[in-house]
């Protein structure tokens, strides 16, 4: 395979670079459609409780989502005829903007209120429709209210769909300013490593190339389903990640085999069969631990994994295609505009030592003692895991000046209420025991300190709705709690054949966030199975295998309990500048995971891998090593840094969501790449000795043997 893919780059070159050049130009035509595409994450959970209810109340009511319409003025009162006129104006605008909405106006069932002091007025909108219907609806609200409203007086929609909108705005242009900051460190990076600007140029090209095409790639698939918008920053964090690191190996791979000798097409035959083979691996381990993700079929998690298994096929692809037709292609050009001599990078030639391989030699001396103490340091890192809390934060405290957010500051003066959208009791029952469950659902919501006002909306003959405003912020660990007391006290005064159920947003993001603990153990465990079999295949090591499972399993432990500490308890809010909701997202841990899981196995695969070749040629375990760490200490540490740079600029974003991802991700690799593979591979592999290199007969004949 790898051999043809060498012909084809030495002999097919411009069809290669043509169909890839058509290929990117295509995803930069199609970036903006992708972007334009995305939507706000929905975390309706099917089969939960909250989502039963909502069906419900949208086949009894025509709607699915109830927005509030916000108008408001410090100088003018309710009965003043130009607020008046500003009411109808507005309502007027919406209709034009949502016309499949329906507007509930104040003293209507279910409908708006005007403020004690008279100076704010509110409407429920009821949009009908999808997820992604309704966020058009909203965008469209958001740009006609403001332009209907006199001087002096102001109009806004709140929401989910309205926040959504303003979360998937703020989160595209954030990624482009965080790659602003990431990119050009690691073009520094690339520079100092390779010492001329060409050869630091391809992998960074490659990077932004494999992620262009995928964003096009994906605007397809946009075609039968929806992403949302926190799949972008997860395909520019992995995808720019990942190409830039695979390139960057296969670059140094193929310019060490030039140095070997032969023509350029044996040194690129070469480097495919061995660095080419390991990226191969890489990626293919990455993907499958995602795959799971995808098959739980939970919002966010099945739609963002299938866009970052996008992002690294892709990636994969183009370095297996295009950058060895263009390494080929540029021949000795790849050393033009070299840096001067003393700010070049480790380039040197085949057979000379570094100070990795005394590193490795120095680490084997002593090895017990480093396992001991490495591994009682990760542990002491994780520890913060044992406290771990889950819930939703909508990102709302970061997004105080987002349209979707200024009219709560209006709600909290006026009303007394910071509430985005109500707890909803839908309650059901026949003939007169309806009467007696709503009597019983409204004692209990009236018995709730945290719950400011009820509405009451009828639905049906036997259905009623209550409309629950809580006291406290819809995504705040406290109306999580007020939602558990509520469903624990209908449960309780409510019987069958009566049916209380539960919803809005908090009610769903807390199922949502139950049905991610849920799930959360068997991916886990498919994950470890399907890296546990590929790694056996490509090491034919067991042994190797488990104990890259194991490793890898405590820096990821040491990487969420420090984002635990950080984020969870707010060790770091000053000085990152977020507030902490006082818990994670619960989408944050399982996928912190399975990213982590797949990009730690990335050094894995680079240095063991080599570490291999080294021992088939030399029979000597602690030589193999000290060789192989010496090959590979260099560009794993190259390509950590990039990683690290590029994650770490994830934490300039305001949206806190990001900051959790880019921390973890960034601290994963830092640890991994410096305490791990430098310091914890060695040592066990020094222990291991020959055991390293065992595999059973059986299992040796049943795996498939990968040929160079």
């Amino acid at each position: 395979m790898f051999d043809r893919l060498a012909y084809l780059a030495a002999h097919r070159r411009r069809v290669v670079l043509a169909v890839a050049g058509a290929a990117i130009l295509a995803g930069l035509a199609l970036t903006p459609v992708f972007q334009s595409g995305l939507v706000g994450a929905s975390y309706d959970t099917p089969g939960t409780q909250s989502y039963r209810a909502q069906r419900f109340i949208a086949a009894a009511t025509g709607f699915t989502e109830r927005d509030t319409l916000v108008i408001s003025s410090r100088r003018y009162l309710a009965g003043a005829p130009v607020f008046g006129r500003a009411v109808a104006a507005a309502f007027a605008a919406a209709r034009r903007a949502a016309p499949g909405a329906r507007l509930f106006a104040p003293g209507t069932p279910g409908g708006g209120a005007i403020s004690p002091d008279g100076h704010v007025v509110t409407a429920t909108i009821g949009l009908t429709g999808g997820v992604s219907h309704r966020q058009d609806v909203a965008k469209a609200l958001e740009n006609a209210l403001p332009a209907a409203m006199p001087r002096g007086i102001s109009a806004g929609v709140i929401g989910d769909s309205p926040l959504l909108v303003d979360l998937t705005r703020i989160e595209t242009s954030e990624i482009s300013r965080a790659e602003t900051v990431g990119l050009p460190v690691a073009a520094i990076i690339l520079l100092l490593a390779f010492g001329t600007a060409v050869a630091a140029g391809i992998p960074l090209l490659l990077g932004v190339s494999g992620l262009l095409v995928s964003f096009g790639v994906v605007a397809g698939f946009m075609l039968v389903t929806t992403f949302n918008a926190f799949s972008e920053s997860l395909m520019a964090m992995i995808g720019l990640a990942i190409g830039i690191d695979y390139a960057l190996l296969l670059v140094r791979r193929f310019r060490e085999e030039r140095d070997r000798g032969g023509t350029p097409e044996e040194a690129m035959a070469r480097t495919l069969r061995t660095a080419g083979r390991t990226v191969m691996f890489s990626g293919g381990i990455l993907s499958a631990s995602l795959v799971p993700l995808v098959i739980t079929g939970l919002p966010l998690f099945s739609d963002t994994a299938f866009a970052v298994i996008v992002v690294i096929l892709v990636e994969v692809t183009l370095l297996l295609t295009l950058l060895p037709a263009a390494l080929l292609a540029l021949g000795d050009r790849l050393e033009r505009l070299g840096l001067p001599v003393r700010f070049r990078g480790s380039q040197r030639p085949v057979g000379s030592r570094t100070r990795w391989y005394r590193w490795a030699r120095g680490v084997m001396r002593r090895p017990w003692p480093i396992l001991i103490g490495g591994g009682a340091l990760l542990l002491a890192c994780a520890s913060p895991v044992l406290g771990v809390r889950t819930g939703i934060d909508l990102n709302a405290r970061a997004m105080s000046s987002a349209p979707s957010i200024r009219p709560l500051s209006v709600l909290q003066t006026h009303f007394g209420t910071t509430s985005l959208g109500p707890i909803e009791v839908l309650v059901r029952a026949r003939g007169p025991q309806l009467a007696l469950a709503d009597g019983e659902a409204r004692r209990v919501l009236a018995g709730q300190r945290q719950v400011s006002s009820v509405q009451v909306l009828p639905l049906r003959r036997d259905a009623v709705l209550l409309l629950a405003a809580p006291a406290v912020p819809v995504d705040s660990g406290a109306a999580a709690g007020l939602v558990a007391r509520i469903r624990s006290r209908l449960a309780t005064a409510i019987t069958a054949p009566a049916i209380a159920q539960v919803t809005g947003v908090t009610a769903e993001d807390v199922d949502y966030s139950a049905e991610a603990s849920r799930v959360t153990p068997w991916v886990i465990g498919a994950a470890l199975a399907l890296a546990l079999l590929l790694l056996t295949w490509l090491f034919r090591s067991p042994v190797l295998a488990l104990k890259a499972i194991v490793l890898n399993l405590l820096t990821i432990g040491a990487a969420i309990g420090l984002t635990v500490l950080v984020f969870q308890d707010g060790h770091g809010e000053r000085l990152l500048g977020f507030t902490s909701p006082g818990f994670l997202q619960s989408w944050m841990p399982l996928s912190m995971f399975v990213c982590l899981f797949g990009l730690s196995m990335d050094y894995e695969v680079f240095i063991v891998s080599r570490i291999r070749e080294e021992w088939e040629r030399l029979d000597d375990t602690p030589e193999a090593v000290a060789r192989g760490l010496d090959r590979t200490g260099g560009v794993v540490t190259s390509a950590a840094t990039i990683m690290v740079a590029i994650f770490a600029s994830f934490l300039l974003v305001v949206i806190p969501e990001m900051k959790q991802l880019g921390f973890g991700l960034a601290v994963s690799v830092l640890i991994d790449a410096t305490l791990v593979r430098a310091m914890l591979v060695p040592a066990f592999m020094r222990v291991a000795g020959r055991w390293n290199w065992w595999i059973p007969g059986r299992l040796d004949r049943l795996l498939p043997r990968l040929q160079h």
